[in-house]
Parts: structure tokens; C-alpha cells; sequence
């Protein structure tokens, strides 16, 4: 069974170390990497009917993507040493997953369906005030989660 690894990357401050962690502990774990942005759901949008763009979610995925793509970029250029000698032989690609919901729930569902080993996240996410409202995302993911979840902290680094 290949090691996989999922990293949750929300668009707070700490994204770029998460990103980096993550992929700098895939490489040590000679794992799979894929990274998980979710959106907010459509549903507080709706009252707003025409002033909102109904592509507002699909712009908004775009928009993620292409960061965590630009923060992978990043990571890779600030650790070349996991980089592969030869590209054709060992192609370096990291799936993006971009969903809308539920964080948890999304990020639960997705682990599943791709069969991850390992969930790392943040142990504090963008909005206080949803945290205190529905309850934090960390902590549902650690507790319903199917698989281990690394609670990440920035400025410790086990290795």
C-alpha cells in the first residue's frame, strides 16, 4: 500500500509553512503528497442573489490552486535536495484538491476516497469567529478522521 499524505492548506498566514512542512515530510517519508483547500459553503451567498457572482466559488478555487501551486513551487526551490535526479523516470506532480462544505467533513471525505495515511493540518485556522461558532476544523478532523492526523505548529520541527 503506497504511503499517502494529505496536507491542508487554508489561505491564512500559515499556509506557506504548511505547505513546505508537508512536503518536506513526504519526501522524507518517500510518500505521496496531495494538498486540500475548502471553501466556505454557497449557502451564506444566497440572500445576496444578483449582486453576487455565481462563479464567485469556481474564481475562488482558481485562485487557491494556483497559490498552493505557487507555495509547492516555493517549497521545492528552498529544499532542491528532495528533488528528482530525473524527471521522466519519477515525475513530480502533487495532486490539488479543492472542495466546498464542511471543512471537516470535506477533508475527512477526501482523505477516505484517496485512501491518505496521514492528515496534516494547522492547529489554528483563518476565522476565529467560525471556530467559536461551528466548532474547530482541527479538532474534528483529529477526532473523526479514519487515519492519523499531524497537528502542525510553526517553528518546531521535529527533524
Amino acid at each position: 500500500m503506497p504511503k499517502k499524505i494529505l496536507v491542508c492548506v487554508d489561505m491564512g498566514r500559515m499556509a506557506d509553512h504548511l505547505v513546505e512542512y508537508g512536503h518536506t515530510l513526504a519526501h522524507r517519508l518517500d510518500a505521496e503528497v496531495a494538498f486540500i483547500n475548502v471553501l466556505p459553503s454557497h449557502h451564506p451567498w444566497k440572500g445576496y442573489g444578483t449582486w453576487v457572482n455565481p462563479d464567485i466559488a469556481k474564481e475562488a478555487g482558481e485562485i487557491a490552486r494556483k497559490k498552493i501551486q505557487y507555495l509547492i513551487k516555493i517549497a521545492e526551490e528552498k529544499h532542491p535536495e528532495f528533488s528528482y535526479h530525473d524527471a521522466h523516470e519519477h515525475p513530480h506532480e502533487h495532486e490539488i484538491f479543492i472542495g466546498q462544505g464542511d471543512s471537516a467533513e470535506v477533508i475527512i471525505e477526501t482523505a477516505k476516497k484517496h485512501d491518505s495515511n496521514l492528515i496534516v493540518i494547522g492547529y489554528k485556522g483563518v476565522s476565529g469567529i467560525q471556530q467559536m461558532m461551528v466548532g474547530s476544523t482541527t479538532t474534528n478532523v483529529s477526532r473523526y478522521a479514519h487515519c492519523s492526523v499531524l497537528i502542525y505548529r510553526p517553528g518546531f520541527d521535529p527533524f
